[in-house]
């Protein structure tokens, strides 16, 4: 009993199945929905027993009208191209090829699509489902047909090689079909969102689900993908048992505006991930990415575009190539006109006795600058505010005092818009340390110099020479304390001097040189004394 029913509810199955369901709206009759739909009027008959039509007239709206597809009408349709970007080429079955096909261009049985590197192109099929074929790929359009208008649209391509975005359209009856062949597997859809590639290099095929369910088939066998998983399918062997998508990645906290170009998006490694695909686009739907990048670290640098929102998306990429679920942000980018590259003086810079020349690159961007010098990181205590500065130089005329500058760059472009800022640089004043005058002071003990002692963190260099020039130097010392004691010489000048030294190794100038002369000899008197008593004691 119940290996009957079995059969039945099969049989049942399999008989609706081949069946086209009608809801009656209201004004039909029997006969214009046969001349709409069928392909003869004639079937009206049949049709009104099949289903027990009492009044065929005016038939009732919102009751069921059941018919066999066989008698549904069948006619070919093209697709056509919605979005192109860079390098397309649409080749016809005789050979006859369009480069870069226009949005509306008609896509008919046969026909191949080609891509270039750094291209894409989006496909709108007549149930409104829609395919993006990326960058180097190719794809074959094998079967476009419709069932009369009915809505139930017939198609099949394949995909040579390459990869595509697909959003498919629900069934509208049994005749519905999207179907998508590589060289290595077949995968069914009847309503979904799903990425597929096909590598001719190694002969495999991904598949991964986003939204619905897809049947892949390969070597005879089917795995059914549900939402959030996907498979890889090598040429002769069948599909991979569903493997769990990887998780969508996380950002890094990403600034209100990007004001800086080839800025770095980061976010979060995952556990598992061999790399990452990472899309820009102008639209939330990605339909025509402008831009798309594969790293294998958890950051990549945004590329030269013009201001303005974009969508940016990233996913990882498992160590069978599938690629997983996609985080999505809106970023704004404020990075034009491009700010100046400050050059000179070096960052840091020190000046003592001169004041600095503020200069920059010229910025193709703009065609005038904005220069602003404060004396606080945060330029709340602005003391220059330029505007409209033609040249790439800047004469710093009035800051003369001892501390510390900031100064920072803007573009000005021809519309009269300001451009992000620019690093911002520093530069420092310091006043050239004093000349220390050295005081000579002779003791029973000997000489001791000494001189003040000079600020916080400065030490002191002393030269002791026989000659004024100090060339024939004596002594060549760095001290810390303002002191030096001298051995009393005789029978020789000597001449002795001091500066400053700064605690970045700047040296001052020299003080007064001091002229030490030397002790009394007193050796003639013990000479004397000597030869006296040598004739006394003779």
């Amino acid at each position: 009993m119940k290996l009957i029913f079995f059969c039945l509810l099969l049989f049942t199955s399999i008989a609706s199945a081949q069946e086209w369901v009608y809801t009656v709206v209201p004004g039909d009759n029997l006969w214009n929905f046969c001349e709409k739909y069928l392909v003869k009027v004639g079937y009206w008959k049949k049709v009104q027993q099949i289903n027990n039509i009492k009044r065929p007239k005016r038939m009732q709206p919102g009751t069921h009208v059941r018919v066999p597809m066989e008698w549904i009408k069948h006619n070919a349709i093209h697709a056509e191209v919605v979005t192109t970007r860079g390098t397309t080429t649409l080749i016809k079955p005789d050979g006859t090829r369009q480069e870069s096909p226009a949005p509306g261009t008609h896509i008919t049985l046969g026909d191949r699509l080609e891509t270039g590197p750094e291209s894409n192109v989006a496909i709108r099929f007549a149930d409104k489902s829609l395919i993006t074929l990326h960058a180097d790929s190719t794809i074959r359009f094998d079967h476009l047909s419709a069932y009369g208008e009915t809505g139930m649209v017939d198609s099949r391509l394949h995909l040579m090689k390459g990869r595509g975005d697909t959003r498919i359209t629900p069934a509208s009856g049994p005749g519905s079909r999207f179907e998508i062949r590589t060289p290595s597997a077949i995968s069914a859809v009847r309503g979904t969102e799903y990425r597929l590639s096909s590598s001719d290099q190694n002969d495999a095929s991904t598949f991964e689900v986003l939204e619905g369910k897809v049947a892949v088939s390969g070597e005879k066998q089917t795995q059914l993908l549900p939402a959030r998983f996907g498979t890889r399918v090598e040429a002769g062997k069948p599909p991979l048992p569903p493997r769990e998508l990887l998780p969508a990645p996380m950002f890094e906290p990403l600034p209100d505006k990007i004001q800086q170009l080839n800025w770095p998006v980061t976010w979060q490694a995952i556990s598992g991930a061999k790399g990452y695909r990472a899309e820009l686009s102008q639209q939330a739907d990605f339909l025509s990415p402008l831009w798309q990048q594969q790293v294998t670290s958890a950051r990549v640098p945004l590329p030269d575009l013009p201001d303005g929102q974009y969508h940016f998306r990233v996913r990882g990429i498992d160590d069978i190539g599938l690629e997983g679920i996609n985080q999505t942000q809106i970023i704004t980018l404020d990075a034009r006109p491009q700010p100046p590259v400050p050059l000179s003086p070096n960052n840091a810079s020190v000046f003592r006795g001169s004041l600095p020349k503020l200069s920059w690159s010229a910025s193709a961007d703009a065609v005038a600058y904005r220069l602003q010098v404060a004396s606080d990181a945060t330029f709340s205590q602005l003391l220059v505010d330029q505007n409209n500065l033609k040249a790439t130089g800047f004469e710093t005329t009035e800051q003369k005092a001892a501390g510390k500058y900031y100064w920072r760059l803007f573009s000005i472009s021809e519309s009269g818009e300001q451009g992000p800022v620019s690093d911002t640089r520093e530069w420092e004043i310091k006043l050239i340390p004093d000349k220390p005058e050295a005081t000579v002071a002779t003791t029973e003990s000997g000489i001791t110099t000494s001189w003040r002692a000079g600020i916080a963190g400065q030490t002191y260099q002393v030269q002791l020479a026989t000659d004024e020039d100090f060339k024939e130097l004596l002594i060549d010392e760095a001290l810390q304390e303002p002191q030096r004691s001298l051995q009393p010489v005789t029978g020789q000048v000597r001449y002795f001097r001091v500066r400053y030294i700064e605690p970045d190794g700047f040296e001052g100038p020299w003080g007064a040189t001091q002229r030490i002369d030397p002790t009394p000899d007193d050796s003639w008197i013990y000479t004397i004394l000597t030869g006296v008593l040598g004739l006394l004691l003779i």
